[in-house]
């Protein structure tokens, strides 16, 4: 019993240090710029204030590199799923509001989670023939951002990060280590679970047609010693 105690110990230490490690690498990554003059922006939504009023971090720290001509698009993407708020359409205005070209601006649609705003930008860029991105979001987001994309065949990607390190992020943080090691999961393990699956299936398939085939070949042993 005691050995069973000091294992599940063992792998409680080990399961909070892997995440406390992937919590310090997030914020590292989130917080480390990384790129200069990209063919387009992507800005996630999600956090935004609704109907374009208050303070918005992400589309402002946008309007600014766009100013300063780091990329000359921009892709806006949100979720369009709440009601009557629709996150690209309320940051479109927004951007509209503070100058920006309505020609410079396009939506993703849908983009209620990080995986169909990345799927849907990947065929934004193909479209366009855009080489590289620039992502613009919370400093906590990125690592996971950068993760869809990359997955999604997205080659080049430069990041610029929304906010500083707070105390108060401290739950979104451990939020995102969740989300990313189920991302991870869903993209990458579930899909070789799945492979082995079938492939073990392809395998009790030819072991039962062998088997027939063998069984065939017996029987008509046995008839031909008989007559």
């Amino acid at each position: 019993m005691r050995r069973l105690f000091n294992l599940i110990f063992q792998l409680i230490a080990a399961a909070l240090v892997i995440f406390l490690f992937t919590a310090v690498w997030i914020v590292f990554d989130g917080l480390n710029d990384l790129g200069e003059k990209a063919d387009v922006a992507l800005v996630t939504g999600h956090a935004e204030a609704p109907q374009g009023k208050g303070e918005q971090p992400r589309l402002d720290r946008v309007v600014k590199l766009y100013n300063d001509g780091e990329f000359p698009f921009i892709v806006v993407s949100g979720a369009t799923d709440r009601g009557a708020y629709d996150d690209p359409a309320a940051m479109t205005k927004y951007l509209e509001s503070h100058g920006i070209d309505s020609n410079a601006i396009m939506q993703c649609r849908p983009g209620e989670t990080t995986q169909d705003t990345a799927h849907n930008m990947a065929q934004i860029m193909k479209s366009h023939q855009f080489e590289s991105v620039m992502v613009v979001t919370d400093y906590y987001h990125v690592t996971r951002t950068k993760l869809a994309l990359s997955h999604e065949g997205v080659a080049e990607i430069q990041k610029a990060h929304v906010g500083k390190l707070r105390k108060e992020d401290a739950w979104r943080i451990g939020r995102e280590v969740v989300a990313l090691y189920e991302y991870v999961g869903k993209i990458y393990l579930l899909p070789a679970a799945e492979k082995v699956k079938k492939e073990a299936h392809v395998g009790v398939d030819k072991a039962k047609a062998d088997a027939e085939q063998a069984k065939k070949k017996v029987d008509k042993s046995l008839d031909s010693m008989t007559k």
